[in-house]
């Protein structure tokens, strides 16, 4: 008889050594005729246990809401119960500070992080801390191009002098949320989701607020920009203009067309009365976010939808300026590779994630609409609006063409010392005491002083 302990791959080891009938012999199987005389049956070597996999740990910090969190960590269990030998223990923080401080603690304590979920700007002081590790090797090593994967827009925010620090792991766009009472009432067409639609200019967008503006009783746009427009930034956007060369490294908020554009917006409140001031909007919403009331046409979003007693439907974002259409902005937060031992492990997870399915997935525990995998991009969006009836297929369909938040200047430690400076200046331009091309001029300097400290 055969060992009990015989593995399978031992038992048809045996049978290719021995022959087949003899096997089967062996096995007690019934073969027709015996033959004369049998060999005494060898005993079986006992097959060597296969080594256990060795148990790791890794760690994931992130600074997310406590309903985020549980469903992140839903989504790792998947990755959790595929690779056996795998634990991802989940550490939320309340801060971005609390966050970096403890990436930098535990590296210098030798248990470093192994991801860190940023879903804020800068991370180039940890870069320089050498806490991160850099990505384009696991990228060569494992045959995989970065911008063959992502969407190319995911990937500026994470590219420094050419060296890949995040994997784009989720995103959210801007784009325009818009009431189907007023624009029906109005005898509107609703406008385009392709934000290649020509058509769909800033002049037509005013147009269509003028017509949905009743008095101090209805107003055509909430006002907002984009869901990031620090002091102004965004508002060029619109007509082809970001606020920072990135390549070359310095402002464009003093450029005509940006003038133009803080002009085109200052203009919507003040001369147009489109939007409400701060009086008429505290006496229509109360309690509420104004786009609740149903007494405003026009909402920009990035995918921001408080619970509303009215129809909404999407629209790409308005844009006058040479093609492709530029407004607003996308962003994209990333997983950052600690440094370690455990570096293999990190990466083979975060090719996990890359995948098309699980792509989605994350995408959708972190409460985003956009996977910045370019094969499965719009997924989120479509799965978001069959299952909940959002439409958020417009904001899938603007980030193919948004540039990044910020436009490059996230990256920079600097960012806040320019945030901070600015600010009084830009209330000194809502409040008309500057111009738009003072305003311009004066955030243009601070950003060509402040952003890049040699």
């Amino acid at each position: 008889m055969l060992s009990k302990s015989l593995s399978r791959r031992a038992l048809m080891g045996s049978a290719a050594a021995v022959g087949g009938a003899a096997f089967l012999a062996a096995c007690g199987a019934q073969t027709g005729a015996m033959p004369e005389e049998e060999a005494p049956a060898e005993e079986a070597p006992q097959a060597e246990a296969a080594p256990e996999a060795e148990q790791v740990e890794l760690i994931y910090l992130s600074r997310d809401s406590a309903s985020t969190t549980e469903k992140v960590r839903a989504y790792f269990d998947t990755y959790e119960a595929e690779t056996p030998n795998v634990t991802i223990d989940l550490q939320n923080l309340a801060s971005v500070a609390e966050a970096e401080t403890k990436l930098r603690v535990a590296a210098a304590a030798g248990v470093p992080i192994d991801f860190l979920r940023c879903s804020w700007g800068s991370y180039l002081d940890l870069a320089e801390a050498e806490v991160l590790s850099p990505l384009d090797e696991f990228f060569k090593r494992d045959g995989l191009v970065a911008t063959e994967i992502f969407l190319a827009a995911t990937l500026t925010q994470w590219l420094d002098k050419g060296v890949l620090w995040g994997m784009p792991a989720s995103g959210n766009c801007d784009a325009l949320l818009m009431n189907k009472q007023l624009l029906d009432t109005a005898g509107l067409d609703a406008p385009s989701v392709d934000p290649a639609d020509a058509s769909w200019t800033m002049d037509k967008f005013l147009e269509y607020a003028k017509a949905m503006t009743q008095g101090d009783q209805q107003f055509g746009h909430t006002g907002g920009v984009s869901a990031f427009n620090v002091s102004g930034i965004a508002t060029g956007t619109y007509f082809g203009e970001f606020c920072w060369n990135e390549e070359e490294k310095r402002g464009n908020m003093d450029t005509p067309v940006f003038i133009e554009a803080l002009q085109y917006w200052y203009d919507l409140r003040e001369k147009h009365n489109v939007v409400p001031n701060a009086d008429q909007s505290a006496a229509l919403r109360g309690e509420q976010h104004i786009w609740q009331t149903g007494k405003v046409g026009f909402h920009i979003t990035n995918g921001y939808k408080p619970a509303v007693e009215f129809e909404v439907i999407g629209a790409a974002l308005p844009y006058t300026g040479d093609p492709p259409n530029k407004s607003g902005r996308a962003w994209y937060p990333a997983i950052l590779m600690g440094v370690g031992e455990k570096v293999d492990h990190a990466w083979n997870v975060m090719k996990w994630m890359m995948s098309g399915e699980n792509s989605v997935g994350y995408t959708l525990a972190v409460n985003h609409t956009i996977s910045p995998v370019a094969a499965v991009s719009t997924l989120p969006a479509e799965r978001l609006k069959a299952e909940t009836g959002y439409d958020s297929v417009a904001h899938a369909n603007q980030s193919a063409y948004s540039g990044p938040a910020g436009w490059g200047l996230l990256r920079y430690t600097t960012w806040g010392e320019w945030r901070t400076e600015i600010k009084p200046v830009y209330d000194e331009f809502n409040a008309g005491n500057l111009t738009a091309e003072e305003y311009g001029r004066a955030a243009t300097d601070l950003l060509n002083a402040i952003i890049i400290q040699e």
